[in-house]
C-alpha cells in the first residue's frame, strides 16, 4: 500500500492554497461543478483523491479503503479525516460542507470509486461519474497538483461566501445602544417562523448574551433535539465544568398538554428541577389544561416556566447593561451557522436588520 504522509500532504495542501489558480479546460470545468455542486461527500473524496495523487504519484486516486485490492490503493479516509478536514476547519471554514469525519458516509464506505457504486440516480450518479472521469484522467504528481490549485481556487472562493452569508456588513445597522431596538427587531424577525427556526435562535442569543463566557449555549437544529443523548432540550446551558445546568424547549407552533409533559419528563431525566418552555407569537394552546398540568409538575419538584418569545425577550433584554442590534443580529447567525439554519432564515435575520433603522 503506498505511504501517504500526512505532514508532506498537509504542506502541499497548503502550498496549493497560496499558489491557487483558476484553470479553464475540461477538467478544471469539471472540479469547478463538483464542488459547486450539492453532494457533500464527493467534494471531499474529490479533494481528497487530487491531494493524495499530487503527494504520492504511486497511489491510485479511485481508492477509498485501504481494504481496495487493486495496486496503489490507500487509506483515503485517514488522509481527508487528518489533513483535509483539519485544514478547512483552519483555514478555509465551509469550503466543503464543514464536515468532521465525511468518509463515514455511505458513498466513501466503498472499497474504491466505481459506477457500479450504489448511488440514487440523476444527479448523484451524475456527480459520482465525474469525480470518477476526474481522477481517472490525472495520471501523475504534476497534473494532480495543477488541478489541486484549481480546487483551492475554487473553494477559496466558497469560503468567501460562506463567511459573507453569515456575516452583517458594518455599513448595514446602527450600533446605538438602546434596548429598545433590539426588542423592535425582536418583533419583526418572531412575525416570522421559517419553519420553528427563529425562535430558538432569538432565545440562544438571549441566553448567551445574559448568562455571559462562563456558560456555554447550545442550540439544536429544529425538531432533532434528543436526537444525540447529549441533547436535552431545543437549547441546552452548560458551565465551565461541562455541567448541563439550564434547557429549554421552544415552540413556534401549536402545542398541546401532551408535547409539555414530554419536554419536561426530558429535563427531569437530565435531573434538573427547573425549566423553561417558550413559545411563539401565533401558537395556540389550551391554557386551562396545560397551567393545569405545570401546577401538578411544579408539586412533584420540578418548576417549569411557559412564558410567550415576547415577554421573554422582555425579561432578558431589562437585565442587560449594553446591548446593540448589530451585537444581537452577529450573535443570531452564529448560531443560524451552528445548527445549519435555511437560507431563508438567514435572509431574513439580516434584511429585517436593514429595516429597523
Amino acid at each position: 500500500m503506498p505511504n501517504i504522509d500526512f505532514k508532506t500532504a498537509s504542506l502541499i495542501l497548503e502550498r496549493a492554497w497560496v499558489e491557487a489558480k483558476e484553470y479553464n479546460d475540461p477538467i478544471a470545468d469539471l472540479i469547478t461543478k463538483v464542488l459547486n455542486g450539492t453532494h457533500k461527500t464527493y467534494r471531499y473524496i474529490l479533494v481528497t483523491g487530487l491531494l493524495a495523487k499530487a503527494t504520492n504519484e504511486s497511489v491510485n486516486a479511485l481508492s477509498l479503503q485501504k481494504g481496495d485490492g487493486t495496486n496503489g490503493k490507500y487509506d483515503a479516509r485517514s488522509l481527508c479525516h487528518n489533513v483535509v478536514v483539519p485544514f478547512e476547519t483552519m483555514k478555509l471554514q465551509g469550503c466543503l460542507g464543514n464536515s468532521n469525519e465525511p468518509f463515514l458516509n455511505k458513498p466513501a464506505r466503498f472499497v474504491m470509486l466505481s459506477l457500479d457504486n450504489a448511488v440514487r440516480r440523476g444527479k448523484d450518479y451524475q456527480t459520482l461519474s465525474d469525480v470518477i472521469d476526474i481522477l481517472s484522467t490525472i495520471t501523475d504528481s504534476q497534473n494532480a497538483y495543477r488541478y489541486l490549485k484549481h480546487a483551492l481556487s475554487v473553494m477559496v472562493t466558497i469560503h468567501e461566501s460562506y463567511i459573507a452569508k453569515y456575516s452583517v456588513g458594518d455599513s448595514l445597522i446602527d450600533v446605538s445602544e438602546f434596548a429598545q431596538l433590539v426588542l423592535d427587531y425582536i418583533y419583526k424577525i418572531t412575525e416570522h417562523s421559517f419553519e420553528g427556526e427563529i425562535c430558538p435562535l432569538v432565545v440562544a442569543q438571549l441566553e448567551q448574551m445574559y448568562l455571559g463566557k462562563d456558560y456555554r449555549v447550545e442550540a439544536h437544529k429544529v425538531n432533532q433535539s434528543g436526537s444525540s443523548s447529549k441533547e436535552i432540550g431545543d437549547i441546552d446551558v452548560y458551565d465551565n465544568a461541562n455541567n448541563l445546568v439550564k434547557a429549554i424547549e421552544v415552540k413556534d407552533k401549536n402545542f398541546s398538554e401532551q408535547d409539555v409533559v414530554h419536554a419536561i419528563d426530558k429535563f427531569r431525566a437530565a435531573h434538573l428541577t427547573s425549566s423553561m418552555f417558550i413559545y411563539g407569537k401565533n401558537v395556540v394552546y389550551d391554557k386551562d389544561a396545560i397551567f393545569h398540568t405545570l401546577k401538578s409538575i411544579g408539586r412533584e419538584g420540578h418548576y417549569c416556566c411557559l412564558i410567550s418569545i415576547l415577554n421573554y425577550a422582555k425579561l432578558r433584554i431589562s437585565d442587560l447593561k449594553i446591548i446593540t442590534v448589530r451585537q444581537f443580529v452577529d450573535g443570531l447567525l452564529v448560531f443560524a451557522k451552528a445548527i445549519n439554519a435555511k437560507d431563508d432564515t438567514i435572509s431574513a435575520i439580516k434584511e429585517i436588520a436593514k429595516q429597523i433603522f
